[in-house]
């Protein structure tokens, strides 16, 4: 008997929440090649690029119950340790949300990112963002937040040279 108050209890309590599981983000970067003769780490012809990709498994509320979140920064001009607004100048955002059902963009961002830390193989980062996300029809809003510590791995871009 107590099993089954227990196990009541606990499907109400799931069913009356928006609980929702988000697996390990992937998070990948990648750059242009540096100038010859400049340092891996100093400067580069262009931005870096940030990914975080995520898979949710959500019980209730939403359009589908497992859907994939995709995070892009672009990432220019800036300074080890500053602290950079999103959306900025120096960091432009996008965010996807692909499910079975409608798919959802981003069209609210507010936070910040700190790179902490950059070499040739691997970035360190600081991110503190919300970003609402809608259905083309609008009938759907959700909010994703990607607050912590992350560190994003090279890999090389479909445009980079191969050798």
């Amino acid at each position: 008997m107590r099993i089954a108050t227990f196990v009541t209890c606990l499907l109400l309590f799931v069913c009356g929440c928006n609980y929702s599981h988000v697996g390990s983000p992937n998070t990948t970067f990648n750059r242009p090649s540096p100038p010859l003769g400049a340092g891996a780490n100093e400067t580069s012809d262009g931005p870096v690029v940030l990914r975080i990709s995520r898979h949710l498994d959500t019980v209730i509320g939403g359009p589908d119950v497992e859907e994939d979140q995709h995070l892009v920064l672009t990432v220019q001009d800036f300074r080890i340790g500053q602290k950079l607004k999103i959306p900025s100048v120096s960091v432009t955002p996008e965010f996807t949300v692909t499910r079975f059902g409608p798919n959802s963009q981003g069209d609210t961002f507010a936070g910040y990112l700190v790179v902490r830390k950059i070499s040739a193989t691997k970035v360190d980062a600081s991110l503190h963002l919300d970003v609402t996300a809608r259905t083309s029809s609008g009938s759907y809003t959700q909010t994703a937040k990607f607050h912590g510590n992350y560190s994003f791995v090279y890999r090389a871009s479909d445009t980079d040279p191969q050798p």
